[in-house]
């Protein structure tokens, strides 16, 4: 597996040298820019190399979670029944 340029898998490094694993550091990967997921990240999302992440808004902020071809066609069809039935839901809702 070739390694990517400029991308170093180090820890996050604070004042007086402490590095912390738990810190991801931005870096520019070519003209974009992306964070390294640190391997006992990728065994948590059971995912590698290739796999696609969904990333999530909720209310305490982002979560990534590994992209799930069923939910999305089911968030797809719930999208489509709530356009097909907006008005009936939006009496339903007051």
């Amino acid at each position: 597996m070739a390694k990517n340029k400029g991308l170093s898998e180090e820890p996050a490094k604070f004042a007086g040298g402490k590095a912390r694993p738990d810190v991801l550091k931005i870096r520019q990967i070519g003209n974009s820019l992306g964070v390294v997921l640190p391997k006992d990240v990728l065994a948590k999302l059971r995912v590698g190399e290739g796999d696609d992440l969904h990333i999530v808004e909720t209310p305490d902020g982002l979560e990534l979670r590994p992209y799930d071809p069923e939910l999305e066609r089911q968030l797809e069809a719930g999208r489509s029944i709530a356009k097909r039935y907006r008005n009936a839901l939006r009496e339903l809702a007051k």
